[in-house]
């Protein structure tokens, strides 16, 4: 707890507080010696006065710099130096020094006027001595203030010092902030500055014992200033910076900075404090505002799902978020500041990612979009990463370090590789699956050849007459034997889809020809299910380039479909038109139609609208699969426009040749 002196010596504030005078000019010795960058020293070299400070026994204290530049020493150079001896001529000596001890040896305050040459550079040089006499006997202060002006020159030194006086005396008044002697007990000595709009008080408040400088202090931060300010006291030569509340007049709260500095002062035989003081409260609220805007961007940081972290150029972590911290097994003060290398990264690992990164520190690499890299954690597991990093620079371009945000893809890599499998083993599935349907494919279709035509030899009555009975039963099984032609064929087509072995040969083909090929080989299905016929193709329309093995699979599938899902007495209509290069066909039924939702899937392969096994329509789904192959490979277009119980238009577009 700091002591207040309560008794309080008002003589001591109007010695410090007393107006410019001979008194001012000791205060600029005082402040001379108390400080290497003092206010007295600034306003000497301002305004380039030509001073010289010696003590009781005429040895330099200090000296302005347009003396030492006269002189050609530094101020450090004659400190201590007998003034007489080194630059008076000897001639002039011991009567000068006469005159400056006769100064000091009257009861009353004087100063003396002459004229006297000094040993220079360049010479001897005569010049005006202003000289004043600076005694405190109660502080034991003894000290000669001289004045220099060289004597051809016109100026007044009255006039000099008169100026250097307002000058001083505006600095201080005019100070932004706060100056302030006190003593051991923190009573003020002497105040000067924006006293008022810093604190609400006025100086003499302070000056006069009313207003401690302890009062002001906000109460937490009593014991800090105390503790500082002992050792300002106490400790020669100490010099201390903090930051403190002070409480106004008014009760509010303002934050303001503190300078403390040991000064030796013989009055009273003790030590006192000198302090600057600064408002620092737009500074404070601009770095609360900065704190704020720091820990939001931080807690966006950790709410992100991704690990996030920075590298400075140490190769050390200067900032990490909390996915980060969770997926090492760290909390966040083991890993700032250790470097990210060779404490997180897997031995077998770590050289070559060091040197990639010294690389690009030094701007010899460019990093990749994206790169996985293992990670160890606290527990010794390895987890893999996928980062993406980016270089920090500063206003000039100066490489800083890098910003990296990354995600543990660890499970993601597992089941990639278990996907890798199954998907090997599928496509070996898939590869027996065709191989099977192949060999069934050969199987199949031998027997069946027999079966066909021994069949249409009977229905032809070729092999004997059948009676109407007989005629209908060889009819089914003509058309039965027809029908499973062209399934073996697809499944033998698809087949060799599959296996790349599609060889095409474009010829010229008409396309009525192709038409009409397909409803004569559907003539007892059409006959059967009662459906009109309009076919409007003109045997004028130009050759089509297309393959004669394979484009007559379209068709006849095609227009097997319209039949199939035609209800009986519906119709069937087909045109062709030509459009520039292509001929356009359209296959329109008035059947039962398809939803719009499966239309986008009609084209897949072994898709069927009904697929239940109660299905009423038969196919294997691989018709419309096979059309489009075919189609494609002819350079050509397919397309399905339908509506439920409306109908359906399949169009082709296929080029001329």
């Amino acid at each position: 707890m700091i002591e207040v002196n309560k008794s309080f010596d008002p003589q001591c504030a109007k010695y410090a507080h007393s107006s410019l005078s001979p008194d001012v000019l000791r205060r600029l010795i005082q402040d001379l010696e108390n400080s290497s960058s003092s206010i007295a020293a600034f306003c000497f070299e301002t305004m380039g006065a030509m001073v010289v400070v010696l003590d009781k026994d005429m040895r330099v204290k200090h000296m302005s710099t347009s003396i030492s530049t006269i002189l050609a020493h530094k101020n450090s150079e004659v400190k201590g130096v007998d003034w007489f001896e080194a630059f008076v001529p000897e001639e002039m000596r011991a009567d000068v020094k006469e005159k400056c001890n006769s100064l000091l040896s009257e009861s009353f305050s004087s100063h003396m006027d002459f004229n006297c040459p000094l040993i220079t550079v360049h010479g001897e040089y005569t010049y005006c001595w202003k000289v004043y006499p600076l005694k405190i006997i109660e502080e034991g202060i003894e000290n000669l203030l001289l004045i220099l002006e060289d004597a051809s020159n016109s100026r007044c030194l009255d006039e000099q010092v008169r100026r250097m006086e307002e000058k001083y005396t505006c600095f201080v008044q005019n100070f932004k902030g706060i100056f302030f002697q006190a003593d051991n007990f923190y009573n003020i000595r002497f105040i000067a500055g924006a006293v008022q709009s810093i604190t609400g008080y006025e100086s003499e408040d302070f000056l006069s014992g009313r207003v401690n400088w302890t009062h002001l202090l906000h109460p937490d931060d009593l014991s800090s200033f105390s503790r500082y300010a002992e050792k300002a006291i106490q400790v020669p030569g100490y010099s201390a910076e903090h930051s403190y509340r002070i409480v106004r007049i008014d009760g509010s709260v303002k934050w303001v900075n503190i300078h403390l500095h040991h000064t030796h002062c013989k009055y009273e035989q003790h030590a006192s404090i000198q302090a600057i003081v600064y408002d620092i409260s737009n500074l404070k609220q601009a770095e609360e505002l900065v704190i704020k805007e720091r820990n939001k961007a931080h807690q966006y940081l950790d709410v992100a799902g991704s690990l996030i972290g920075v590298v400075n150029t140490d190769m050390n972590i200067v900032l990490v978020n909390r996915r980060a911290c969770e997926i090492l097994g760290y909390n966040e003060d083991e890993v700032l500041g250790k470097n990210w290398f060779d404490t997180f990264l897997p031995d077998r690992v770590r050289n070559i990612t060091k040197e990639s990164y010294k690389k690009i520190l030094a701007g010899e690499l460019t990093p990749p979009p994206f790169m996985e890299n293992y990670v160890q954690t606290r527990a010794g597991e390895e987890r893999l990463i996928l980062w993406h990093d980016v270089v920090l620079r500063d206003d000039i371009g100066r490489i800083m370090g890098t910003i990296s945000s990354g995600e543990d893809i660890t499970e993601r890599k597992k089941k990639e590789v278990e996907l890798a499998k199954a998907y090997e083993e599928l496509k070996s599935m898939d590869k027996m699956k065709d191989e099977f349907l192949s060999n069934l494919s050969h199987e199949l279709k031998t027997p069946l050849i027999s079966i066909k035509g021994y069949s249409e030899l009977l229905d032809e009555g070729v092999l004997g007459s059948l009676n109407d009975k007989q005629k209908k039963a060889m009819g089914a099984i003509v058309r039965n034997s027809a029908r499973l032609k062209r399934l073996i064929d697809s499944l033998l087509f698809l087949n060799i889809v599959n296996a790349g072995k599609a060889k095409y040969k474009f010829d010229p083909v008409s396309l009525k020809e192709l038409i009409d090929q397909a409803l004569y080989s559907l003539d007892s299905q059409i006959k059967q299910s009662r459906i009109k016929i309009q076919c409007n193709v003109s045997s004028c329309e130009p050759l089509i380039r297309a393959d004669q093995d394979y484009i007559p699979q379209v068709f006849l599938h095609i227009i097997e479909n319209s039949i199939k899902f035609t209800a009986a007495d519906g119709s069937l209509f087909i045109d062709v038109k030509r459009n520039a290069d292509h001929l356009h066909m359209q296959v329109r039924d008035t059947g039962i139609g398809i939803s719009q939702a499966k239309l986008g899937e009609i084209f897949k392969k072994f898709y069927q609208i009904d697929g239940s096994m109660t299905r009423r329509y038969g196919g294997t789904g691989l018709g419309l699969y096979i059309c489009k192959t075919i189609i494609d490979a002819h350079e050509g277009q397919i397309w399905i426009e339908s509506e439920e119980h409306v109908g359906t238009t399949v169009h082709i577009t296929l080029p001329i040749y």
